[in-house]
């Protein structure tokens, strides 16, 4: 699944360990990766969330996508599921196409809109 992300441009760094969650017996309970743009005005994070529902047999892929530049800039928070029974890199890939959404999240200088 790393390895898939990383493909994408997504990385662990320091700053995801905020992130990441520890339990008593297993470490990476919830595991954060990263992917930054930026232009001269703005900076943009996608943070890409994955973690286990143990007690629903689920694998949790969340996505966030924050404007750092502005105040309350959160652009998108949105996760899905796949059941660990049905989990397959496929499946997986499908389910990241779905919730990351495609482009450069930055907006152009003309209009101001995201291209």
């Amino acid at each position: 699944m790393i390895k898939i992300l990383a493909k994408r441009g997504y990385h662990h760094n320091k700053n995801d360990e905020e992130f990441t969650r520890h339990g008593d017996y297993a470490r990476n309970i919830q595991y954060a990766v990263s992917k930054e743009f930026h232009n001269g005005r703005e900076k943009v994070v996608d943070i890409v969330f994955l973690s286990v529902d143990v007690l629903n047999e689920r694998l949790v892929i969340g996505f966030f996508r924050e404007n750092l530049s502005v105040e309350n800039g959160i652009l998108q928070n949105t996760d899905t599921t796949i059941p660990l029974s049905k989990f397959t890199m496929e499946e997986f890939e499908k389910q990241l196409d779905r919730i990351i959404p495609k482009g450069n999240p930055l907006r152009n200088e003309v209009g101001g809109e995201s291209f």
